[in-house]
This record gives C-alpha cells, structure tokens and sequence, in this order.
C-alpha cells in the first residue's frame, strides 16, 4: 500500500484551512468593528479619559488608542509625565486640522493627502512617530518629484529625517540634472549643498561642459559673496573631460578664472590631458572619471535597395525623421552603431562590396572605410568594447560561410578570428556579457538551403566557439535583439514560410522559452530594442509588407499595433539602435556660453538698498 492519503483522508486537512481563511476574516471585521464603536465613542465624547488641546481647539480621545498608534503618546501615558495624568495635554506648534486628520485616522485607519497638507502632516507625523502616515506622506511626494521641486523636497527630507525620500530625490536630480541647475532654486543653493552635487559620478550630462556652466551660473549669481568660493567650486569639474574647443574659446576666456593662478592651473591641466594619447593618459582619479552619460536613442534604419529612404525612429514620441544618406544601395547588408559611428557592412549590387559606409550621428557626416576582408552579402554583425564582429555571409548566391571577422574601431584594422562552429546566412547576431551570439539562418543555398535553429556563442577572451540549447523553431531573416539578459528571436522565416512566433533564450539557464506571437506574420522581420520595448519597424510578408509599427512590451509579455505611426517603407533596409545625445554638441556648447556670459545682472540676486 502506498503512502497517498485517499481522498477521503485529504478531506479534513482542507477543511482546517477552510477554517484558518474563515477565522482571518472574521479577526478583521471584529477588529473594524471594535473600531468603528470606539471611533463612534470618540466623536460622542464618551469613555474618553483625555482631551487634545490645539489652538484652543478640543479633541476628546482615549489614552489607551493614541498610544498604541505612536510611540510618542505611548511615552507620554505611560511614564511618570504630568501628561500621563492630566484630563487635558496642550499640543504647542501643531495645526487643529492636522491632528483632526491624525486622530482620525488612528481610529479609522483612513486619511486624505494633498499637495496642500502634505507637509503639515509630514511634520505632525514625524513629530507625533506615526510611522504609517509619515510613509504615505513620503511615497506622495515621491510621485511630486520635478525639476522645479526637487531642491525643495531634498531640504524637506533632511529635516525630516526622511532618507528614503532623500534618496528618491538623489536619483532625481543626477537623472535631470541638466534641467535643474538652470532653474532659480538650484541658485540658492549653499556652497556644501552645490559642491555635493557636483562631485556626483552619477550626474547625467551630455558634456562635462554642463557642470562648468552649472558652477559659473551658481558663482555669477551672486559674485561679491561667492568669489571666495571658486577654488572650491570649480574644483568639481572634470577640465580633462571638457573638450579641448571648450577649454581654448570659453573656459580660459572667463574673468573669473583668468584673474586666479590656481584655476589657471586645473585648466591648464585638463588641456595638457588632451594633448596625451590615449595609450598615454594616466588616470587622474575623480577629475578624469567619466560622469553618468545621457542617453537619447534612437533606432536608425537605413534604404538598403532604396538609399534615399534613411531615418530616425524615436521611440519616445513614436515619430519618423530624415536622416541625410548619400551612400549607393547594397542588397542584405547589415548595421552596427559604435561610439557615434554607424558602420554598414558588405551587400552586394552584381557583385560583393568591399567597402564598408561609416556615418557619424553627431555630425551628420559620411565616409568609407575598408569593408570586410571577404566581401560577402546575407552576413550579420555586432558590436563589443570597441570591435565590431562579422559573421556568415555568402558571396552573392554561394553557399554559405563559417567566417569571423573582426574590426578594431581604434586601429582601423581587420583581423580573421576562429571560424564558426557551423556556416551560416541569414542569420542574427548580438552582444551579451561581453559574449558573441549567432542564432538560426541558413545552411548551405540562401535560397533552397536548410533553415536552421542552432545557436552557438564566441567568447573574445578565449577565442573559442560553443554550441548553445538550440531554438524551439528554425528561422532566417528574423529579428535578434537583446533586452533584460534574454535574447529574443522575432518572426522570420521558417521550414515553410513566414512565423510570427517569437521566443527568447534565457542566458542564465541555457534554455529557449516561448512568448506571445506577434499579430503580424513576415518572412523578414526588421526590429531592434530601446528599453523594455521591442520595435518591428519593416518587415515582409511574402506577398506584401508590414503596415504598421508593431511594440512588445516584455515586462507584460504583450504586443501592440501602433495604428498611428506607419512602418518603414523599404523591407531590405539595414536597422540598429543609436544614441544621438550630443548631435549638435558644439551649437548647444556655444548656447551655454553665450547664457553663462550674457551678463551676471540676470542672475544676481535682487540689490538691497543702504537702508535695509
């Protein structure tokens, strides 16, 4: 006999916690009812053993409710206090409507907060040690954070002694830094409080060229009482992050620094930065730590057959703009963006092109460089710590191949690396960890080849291949972004025709799951990932392409149609994330100069007459 217990011997264990739920339940009712006549008794004025005096206002209450809801009533009737005795206890510096809302929700657990009480109640809390409304208090003005409070709240949460709003404001003020020290309140600021700020890692910025101007606005603001101050306050800038141009035409041309040796000198030292090498810059410590850098990505996609169609997706605004794209068509070549540049690899016309198009985002400028040392179309590519590897390809309708090919950024030079485990085209690659990965596409025949679901992965540091769990459909021409350490592999086609299932590998286990299909099904699938969101952008049915912009969003497993924004026209077209923060850095640096030397009068503070 085995040891299952029957079903009738299951029976009375679920009846037990049938019962457990019941009492739960019933503890919960007794306890609000109990409650609500005590409340009840409160307003009636009877049993109650002591009065609240504020303003000269009078709140009957029981001793023994106020102090089990805060520790500081709790003291105040349960030690040798006069308090603990008396009918009536003065509350002096408290508000009659505050402690109206305060009592009422000890009896009731339920209280209203608004931007207009928030504050009082906060401080009313704090002082009176009710944990629960001073938490409410904090995750509201959590939700207030802007620019134009943020300051104010950071004050608020010190004096309070409310560090996790203080950290909440923290975070806030690094990630919108440059909206904040343009406005008033940041000029208020104290030389401790500014200097804190400043010496943040996290600070995000397009330029280290904002925190100069950050401290010149605070310094100018009021110049007679601050001058003592600049040694210090300048201190904060990282000279040897500012751009040499910066440096030369703005920095040096400030009074404030000429007439001072040793700002000279920390300028100068960020100049003498500039002249070294990058083999040859030494650490600095603090003053040449990169900041947290400010992102704004867009997806960039560019005609491939049709080289007049090139442009900007923002993610942000779900809107299409022009990119300038003077470059000659290719067929199945591929995209990778690196450190402001976008490299377009092989393709073909009649035959391979060896050249690979770059184009620099930020300044909206093209060249050629040399392309791949085996020229070849159908290849994927990707880019980590500096070098861009390709990988597969076939030359213009051969079979395809098992090549690996590397390009430093830094050296301009190609290098073949250890051939892949199996030949490919068609396929996808991506960046994880550091790691390479080359998922599905076709063995043998582009056209008539088989379809592939194996994976493999190259590590740049041991230079070897491995195999990896293989997908749970082979595919070609699909999308392969990487969002959340999970690898997605969207649509695309399979053994026979187009897919609209989509599944992601999970890294950490090896293992390939699925997720929710795609509402639209393509034999070709161009999409990239900003975010938690994935982008399908272009893509080809077969007999038609995709109409509509379509977005997954992983952190509900949901797809969306954006019935508003229209796909991009051209199916063959070459797609990838980039980062045009800082496009137009040189306009935007001369517009800080010419705020930050506009006149101090704008930013003084308002003069006082002799009299006052």
């Amino acid at each position: 006999m085995t040891g299952v217990a029957s079903p009738a011997e299951k029976a009375p264990c679920s009846k037990k916690k049938s019962e457990r739920k019941c009492v739960s339940k019933e503890e919960y009712k007794q306890l609000s009812s109990i409650m609500g006549v005590m409340n009840n008794l409160r307003k009636q004025g009877t049993l109650c053993d002591v009065t609240l005096v504020v303003q000269g206002k009078h709140f009957p209450a029981h001793r023994v409710v106020l102090a089990a809801a805060s520790h500081f009533f709790s003291l105040m009737f349960t030690t040798r206090m006069m308090e603990s005795m008396s009918p009536e206890v003065e509350l002096r510096n408290a508000e009659p409507e505050i402690i109206a809302l305060l009592i009422e929700f000890i009896y009731t657990a339920r209280i209203s907060v608004n931007s207009s009480n928030v504050q009082s109640l906060l401080d009313a809390a704090n002082q009176y040690q009710i944990e629960p409304v001073k938490k409410m208090c904090v995750e509201f003005l959590k939700g207030q954070i802007d620019a134009t409070n943020c300051l104010g709240i950071s004050a608020l949460a010190e004096c309070m002694d409310c560090p996790e709003l203080k950290a909440a404001v923290e975070d806030f003020i690094q990630l919108h830094f440059t909206e904040v020290y343009k406005l008033d309140e940041f000029l208020q600021l104290d030389v401790t409080q500014l200097t804190y700020i400043l010496h943040q890692d996290k600070l995000t910025v397009r330029a280290e060229a904002q925190i100069y101007d950050a401290a010149v606005r605070w310094l100018k603001y009021d110049v007679c009482n601050r001058q003592q101050y600049i040694v210090e306050v300048l201190g904060c800038v990282r000279f040897p992050l500012v751009s040499k141009t910066f440096l030369s035409k703005t920095v040096q041309a400030e009074p404030l620094i000429q007439d001072n040796p040793q700002c000279l000198k920390m300028v100068i030292s960020g100049m003498r930065y500039h002249l070294l090498s990058l083999e040859d810059r030494e650490d600095l410590g603090e003053s040449s730590r990169p900041r947290r850098k400010k992102h704004d990505y867009r997806i960039a996609l560019f005609g491939g057959s049709q080289p007049q169609s090139c442009r900007y997706f923002n993610p942000k605004e779900s809107s299409w703009t022009d990119i300038r794209c003077p470059f000659e068509k290719r067929r199945d070549a591929t995209a990778v963006f690196w450190d402001n540049v976008v490299y377009i690899l092989g393709g073909s016309q009649l035959f391979p092109i060896k050249r690979m198009d770059c184009y620099n985002v930020l300044k909206d400028s093209w060249y050629s460089k040399l392309g791949p040392p085996t020229p070849r179309d159908s290849l994927a590519a990707c880019a980590a710590q500096g070098k861009i590897y390709t990988s597969g390809g076939s030359e213009v309708g051969s079979s395809a191949l098992d090549l690996f090919e590397c390009y430093d950024t830094r050296t301009e030079s190609w290098q073949v690396k250890p051939s892949m485990l199996m030949a490919r085209c068609s396929h996808g690659s991506v960046e994880a960890n550091g790691l390479i990965y080359v998922c599905g596409g076709t063995v043998g025949n582009n056209v008539s080849g088989r379809v592939l679901n194996n994976c493999e992965v190259y590590d740049p540091s041991t230079q070897q291949w491995r195999e990896l769990c293989g997908m749970r459909e082979a595919r070609k021409n699909h999308g392969l972004v990487v969002v959340n350490n999970r690898i997605y592999a969207v649509g695309g086609q399979g053994a026979i025709g187009g897919l609209d299932s989509v599944e992601y590998y999970d890294i950490a286990i090896n293992e390939w799951r699925t997720t929710a299909a795609m509402p639209w099904r393509g034999v070709t699938v161009k999409c990239a990932a900003v975010g938690d969101v994935i982008y399908v952008l272009a893509g080809f049915q077969g007999v038609g392409r995709l109409g509509n912009v379509l977005e997954y969003h992983s952190d509900t497993d949901r797809w969306v149609t954006c019935n508003k924004v229209r796909a991009f026209p051209v199916t063959s077209c070459l797609i990838c994330v980039v980062d045009t923060c800082g496009v137009n850095e040189d306009e935007d640096m001369d517009l800080i100069d010419s705020q930050s030397h506009s006149g101090s009068a704008a930013m003084s503070p308002p003069a006082t007459s002799s009299s006052s």
